[in-house]
């Protein structure tokens, strides 16, 4: 008798999205990016006047949630940190460490939907207030990161390693790193954290599939400052087929997640024409598809938090 040990080809057929799938995961992402963003406008609007904690912030978001329709449960345990905090990459906040938010520094949420329509797993980082200057830096490196990695367009074959630089090639230029994986896929009403395709820079053989038309992985760099802040900013991607030519398949990413990254956070003089244009064309895409979900007031507020920066 011999012993085989092979890869259970059903992870794959799971992670390769149908077009029903995809349709229906589309609107999941709308309805979370909805409610993203009137949690945002919340919170800039009340901060420093009513009490908000890490856990009543969370409890706040989840209820923008709810208003969307078809809302079944948050899909993992929320991350919602404040100040030194969030430099804890899976901290969870609690009745003996929640504590209130205040002016003067950096709130981050990382959490997910269980929508009937799919999944969601969302992280932002927010500026309450004004906040110092390496706090600005720190967040538009991330964000730089981000746009960077979300921008590929790669030849079919490629796994998550391959692309990993892309993301880091900010940090390194810097000295500076991520001590977590970029990306995890994503599963269907299913598993958050789904194989058989990640984002990192080491290998690691559960994570190592090539990327396949239909996938979704997240996009998630941070920085973590031990005692002071963290940021993390993290958007959903679907993976697409480009154009095929005498090289081979080419495929590329569409983010699938629509909320404004924080431009109360982003310092310009940091970025190149590059980043503007991609941060630019991102504000875009989130002021046209979640502007029709909202009231005038609404509308109005995010124009102003996707106008375009020079």
């Amino acid at each position: 008798m011999k012993k085989a040990e092979r890869a259970n080809p059903e992870i794959l057929f799971k992670a390769m999205k149908n077009p029903a799938e995809i349709e229906n995961i589309r609107k999941a992402e709308i309805k979370d990016s909805v409610a993203h963003v009137r949690f945002m406008k919340w919170l800039k609007e009340n901060i420093g006047k009513i009490k908000i904690t890490e856990m009543s912030a969370s409890d706040k978001l989840d209820e923008f949630r709810k208003e969307m329709g078809n809302f079944i449960r948050p899909s993992f345990e929320p991350i919602s940190s404040f100040g030194e905090h969030s430099a804890m990459c899976h901290y969870s906040s609690s009745p003996e460490t929640d504590v209130e938010l205040c002016e003067g520094s950096l709130f981050l949420t990382d959490t997910g939907a269980g929508f009937y329509e799919g999944s969601t797993d969302i992280t932002r980082t927010y500026a309450l207030g004004e906040i110092p200057q390496v706090m600005k830096d720190h967040f538009t490196l991330v964000a730089i990161s981000n746009l960077q990695l979300a921008s590929a367009r790669f030849l079919e074959g490629c796994i998550g390693m391959n692309l990993d630089i892309l993301a880091r090639k900010p940090f390194w230029d810097r000295g500076l790193n991520f001590n977590h994986g970029t990306g995890h896929g994503v599963g269907y009403l299913l598993n958050i954290h789904e194989g058989p395709a990640g984002i990192r820079w080491r290998y690691r053989a559960d994570d190592s599939h090539a990327f396949e038309e239909g996938m979704i992985v997240t996009d998630e760099p941070g920085i973590y400052i031990e005692g002071s802040h963290g940021v993390r900013l993290e958007n959903e991607l679907l993976v697409c087929k480009g154009e095929q030519n005498e090289y081979g398949q080419f495929m590329y990413f569409e983010p699938i997640t629509y909320i404004p990254m924080d431009l109360d956070a982003v310092n310009p003089d940091i970025m190149s024409e590059e980043d503007k244009k991609l941060l630019n064309t991102y504000h875009k895409t989130v002021y046209e598809k979640v502007s029709p979900y909202l009231n005038e007031e609404e509308k109005e507020w995010l124009k102003t938090y996707t106008r375009e920066i020079g």
